[in-house]
């Protein structure tokens, strides 16, 4: 039997709390009434526009208000909604579009010129919303002011709720599919787990179509707190954001915490409200946690492992002894395999195979890689990695970007770190390049830190010391910065074409 709808909660809020805060973003403050409201409309206003259950709809909005409302609406429509990335060129977002078959375009300025192009070149609706940035009512925001119906219709808990995009950086990108059911099993994990409470507000300034959106914001909604939206993430937004004392808990990837961290302003006493600080998506420098416990000495940090197709999955607090990226979620089998898909020794490094009960049903329209994907109902996660004595999971880095070398293997994560160790090195990214005697070998990129001189020869002096040779990387690349990912991660494949066009 399926169990709730993720909107459920929404709803339950709205009925019994209308006026508690939900959402806050640059142009107004709204309470679940009003929130529950404004998803009603554009679930009515949809279904108006010929609509149907299971239709995909996209949305192209920045983050804000409107746009969680927006695709709240969809999903209360009985329709899957898609967050786009709107910093895909038109041909990969045409790519990844191609699949869903949309039925059409939710559109708000800045993205609405983009959507319309797409529309065109799938086949489907384009609906302008105006005034999306503008101040008013939230409805009038997404201009869905007409009356909705009394009630939306109650979707059925297995039916689709949200595709999410994956892969777009390395790959062709790939839509993840998520039930109604599958979002509250897992907002109720992160309840669960980062200790959500209704009287929290998260500092939200991620992606809309990160994974981040349901492990963080839709999942403080769930819990009836408050999400606090920024349209991206800016140093003196943040900082301003804090200064007010509200925040209690925020995300972000270690490479735009550290651009925070590095601010004088960030003191404790501006940081004081704050209770719990998640972060993760890529890996961090050798002693990051201690700076981000420095900035907010009065938080729980909390970091762990997770991807697209399943969430988060693993967590460690602060306050938890041991290694790695912590220890499965209840409910959640994490095993490693070799390439056969038999289970390794604990130790040993293989690839990581996740199994969760909200994980993804699988990629829309692509049912090949969704075949490849799963194995006994477990989910190939693509990266290596190994399970400690106690059980821990420790990553070794993506399996597509594990380095062969004279018939050696060599993880980029590890070679990082022995890079990031150095005092004169900020920031580093590993990669491989083909070459005729040894297959590939092993090129860096490192970004000085402030007020050094980069020795090359020092730095691979610091390298063997640490590392095997055929590990320590036969060219080194000085960059004043590395290309990052609208997901705040380092593009390697953009790296590589830059600096193959050197």
């Amino acid at each position: 039997m399926s169990g709730p709808a993720y909107l459920d909660a929404i709803a339950g809020h709205a009925a019994h709390a209308p006026d508690d805060p939900a959402l806050v973003d640059p142009h107004g403050a709204y309470g679940y009434g009003e929130l529950w409201h404004a998803v009603a409309a554009v679930a009515a206003d949809l279904r108006r526009r010929g609509v149907a259950p299971g239709d995909r709809v996209v949305t192209a909005l920045p983050p804000g208000a409107p746009h969680v409302a927006a695709i709240l609406g969809v999903m209360a429509s009985g329709a899957v909604a898609v967050p786009l990335n709107t910093r895909l060129t038109e041909p990969e977002a045409a790519t990844f579009l191609e699949p869903l078959r949309p039925w059409g375009l939710l559109a708000g300025e800045p993205c609405t010129d983009l959507a319309g192009r797409l529309a065109a070149r799938c086949g489907a609706v384009h609906v302008a919303l105006a005034g999306a940035d503008a101040a008013g009512g939230l409805a009038h925001r997404l201009g869905v002011d007409g009356n909705p119906a009394r009630e939306t219709a109650a979707p059925d808990p297995a039916a689709a709720a949200m595709i999410m995009g994956t892969g777009g950086t390395t790959g062709v990108p790939k839509g993840a599919t998520w039930t109604h059911e599958g979002l509250w099993l897992y907002a109720s994990s992160c309840q669960a787990q980062m200790e959500i409470r209704r009287t929290d507000v998260e500092l939200y300034f991620s992606p809309f179509f990160h994974i981040a959106l349901a492990t963080c914001l839709l999942a403080t909604l769930f819990a009836g707190g408050c999400g606090w939206v920024l349209p991206r993430f800016d140093e003196d937004a943040v900082l301003a954001a804090l200064a007010t004392g509200r925040p209690t808990r925020l995300f972000g990837a270690p490479t735009a915490l550290a651009r925070l961290l590095d601010r004088p302003e960030l003191t404790p006493e501006r940081t004081r409200s704050v209770r719990r600080v998640l972060y993760g998506s890529t890996a961090s420098a050798p002693g990051f946690a201690e700076r981000l416990r420095a900035g907010f000495p009065g938080a729980v940090l909390v970091t762990g492992y997770g991807a697209t197709e399943f969430g988060a999955v693993a967590r460690i607090r602060s306050w938890e002894a041991g290694g790695g990226l912590g220890h499965p979620v209840p409910g959640v089998r994490i095993r490693i395999v070799d390439d056969a898909g038999r289970d390794v020794p604990r130790g040993e490094v293989g690839r990581v195979l996740v199994r969760a009960p909200w994980q993804m049903r699988g990629y829309w329209g692509r049912p090949d890689e969704t075949d490849g994907a799963f194995q006994d109902g477990a989910v190939h996660s693509g990266d290596l990695g190994r399970l400690d004595e106690t059980g821990s999971l420790h990553l070794a880095g993506r399996a597509k970007d594990m380095i062969i070398t004279g018939g050696e293997n060599v993880f980029p994560i590890e070679v990082e770190g022995v890079l990031a160790g150095h005092p004169a090195v900020a920031h580093a990214a590993v990669f491989g390049v083909e070459d005729p005697l040894w297959g590939e070998r092993v090129e860096a990129a490192v970004v000085p830190a402030a007020g050094t001189r980069l020795d090359a020869d020092a730095l691979r002096a610091h390298c063997r010391e640490r590392l095997a040779g055929y590990k320590v990387p036969r060219r080194l690349h000085v960059v004043a910065a590395l290309p990052m990912t609208p997901a705040i991660k380092v593009d390697k494949r953009r790296l590589r074409d830059v600096l193959r066009a050197d």
